[in-house]
């Protein structure tokens, strides 16, 4: 997709708490919305108007939370595709989640077929924390997720997401909603 919208996610130098922040910003161009994000894993391969991902990198400890610091201008949905018709003129929320899996190998992600970790149901989550607002936050806050364990089995995988815009999987957010993330690290106790 940055091929042809540009890309929605870059280093920021200048508005940072301290060294470099990344920024993600929604974009839209003619057949699709790409909502900025950052994630742990691999970039697979462009899949229709969407595209492969290899979430997770391997990991073996167990945080009790996640520490950082972000700020967030929202837009109002105006791109929707599927059946989230629904969320035009409602406010676009960010998202920051982190979890940890037992799985055997990154998890697939196909935004194309829709093909998604089901985050609710999946077994092998073994903890989860999540960060999701529609709060106008203009300068940067710090924000801390505890993770909420399910399982104390010994974590295989880490997965951070980072979205300008929650939906974005869906195609659906507000083209110049725009997320900077900076300074993140594990908390243990």
């Amino acid at each position: 997709a940055a091929g042809f919208i540009g890309s929605s996610t870059y280093p920021e130098t200048e508005d940072v708490v301290k060294g470099m922040a990344a920024k993600m910003e929604s974009k839209y161009a003619a057949i699709a919305f790409a909502a900025g994000n950052l994630y742990i894993g691999k970039f697979g391969k462009v899949e229709g108007i969407g595209a492969i991902l290899d979430w997770g990198a391997e990991f073996t400890s167990m945080p009790a939370a996640m520490k950082g610091y972000f700020k967030y201008i929202p837009k109002s949905i105006d791109k929707s595709k599927r059946h989230y018709a629904n969320m035009i003129g409602k406010t676009d929320k960010c998202q920051i989640q982190i979890f940890l899996t037992d799985w055997d190998s990154p998890f697939v992600i196909n935004t194309t077929a829709t093909q998604f970790v089901d985050i609710a149901n999946d077994p092998h989550i073994i903890a989860f924390g999540c960060l999701e607002t529609d709060e106008t936050v203009t300068e940067y806050r710090e924000f801390t997720i505890p993770l909420e364990y399910r399982s104390y089995r010994k974590p295989k995988y880490v997965v951070v997401s980072c979205c300008a815009s929650s939906l974005g999987d869906y195609f659906t957010g507000g083209v110049g909603s725009t997320l900077l993330v900076d300074e993140f690290e594990l908390i243990y106790k």
